[in-house]
């Protein structure tokens, strides 16, 4: 994309030494947000992190944008009962896009810098299987449940760091 320049995944800094991302943006659906890091909320016999409201929500404890290491970013796909946004409504569209040969990337903007990712594939799991895992190199992996009115599923988008600005 115009104005980036190329990285290469060796170029990444280590995990923990760059700033969260204020900004999540996909051009080739309509997103534009902010984002917030996510707190871990007490859930009774359990903990788990809290769900974004009208934003895109950020694992404090995994990489930052530009950082060796996996970024993961969550949102709704729609939340019509609770009325907490649909800031991924079209990140179901980003499937067949790559199937088609389309280009699709993520930009991550920190306020300081702004940080390039090629979506490279997608995967639907159950619920229960969602996992976070660190990929070892600069990727990001966005999430939101689905199908639509069921949500028992979810959709990750990950992509590879290729540029910075």
């Amino acid at each position: 994309m115009r104005g980036f320049t190329l990285m290469e995944f060796n170029q990444a800094a280590p995990v923990g030494t760059l700033p969260a991302a204020t900004r999540l943006i996909i051009p080739e659906i309509g997103v534009s947000s902010g984002v917030t890091e996510l707190a871990i909320r007490d859930l009774g016999d359990s903990r788990g992190y809290e769900t974004p409201v009208n934003t895109v929500g950020h694992i404090p404890e995994v990489a930052n944008p530009g950082e060796a290491g996996s970024s993961w970013f969550f949102a709704h796909l729609e939340s019509p009962i609770v009325g907490e946004g649909s800031v991924f409504y079209n990140l179901t569209r980003i499937p067949g896009m790559l199937g088609s040969g389309q280009d699709v990337f993520v930009i991550a903007d920190t306020g300081s810098r702004q940080y390039l990712y090629r979506i490279i594939s997608t995967e639907v799991m159950h619920q229960d299987e969602l996992r976070l895992f660190n990929t070892g190199w600069a990727s990001i992996h966005l999430v939101s449940c689905v199908p639509r009115l069921v949500y028992d599923h979810r959709l990750i988008v990950t992509g590879e760091l290729v540029g910075v600005k």
